[in-house]
């Protein structure tokens, strides 16, 4: 239990997914904000997806005999990705059009993407001050 409370790889992973949420909220609001813009193309941001797939890899290499690398040459095998190092990135989509115009924003979709990603914000944030708060108790003494 203390371990995980403690555990700087889940506060960092936890810190990303708020710095995702915080940048997928911005890209949604320019979405909206260029709904009427001719030509405006909609962009999403990518990381969870990306997150989700890299902690299935570590945990299915986790399962095998780690190998040992002797030689930079030589190839990795089975070897669990750092998934401290993904970072979120924003992603336009060129290969859609809904309107003559061009632009491809859906002020609906839209809308229930900032509620979603709203809701996925809020979470990560009382996550973080239960974090903090169990640390505060902690340190306190259980007082």
């Amino acid at each position: 239990m203390i371990d995980r409370l403690l555990s700087t790889e889940m506060m960092d992973l936890v810190q990303r997914s708020l710095d995702a949420a915080s940048m997928t909220h911005d890209v949604i609001a320019n979405n909206m904000a260029n709904v009427d813009t001719p030509g405006f193309k909609r962009s999403t941001v990518v990381f969870n997806e990306t997150l989700r797939k890299a902690m299935e890899a570590r945990s299915g290499a986790t399962q095998h005999l780690a190998m040992d690398r002797t030689d930079a040459r030589h190839f990795t095998i089975d070897a669990a990705p750092d998934i401290t190092q993904i970072q979120p990135k924003v992603v336009t989509d060129v290969t859609t059009t809904l309107r003559n115009d061009g632009n491809n924003v859906d002020i609906d979709r839209e809308v229930a993407l900032l509620s979603q990603n709203t809701v996925w914000y809020q979470t990560l944030a009382q996550i973080t001050q239960m974090q903090f708060a169990s640390l505060q108790s902690a340190i306190a003494g259980g007082k």
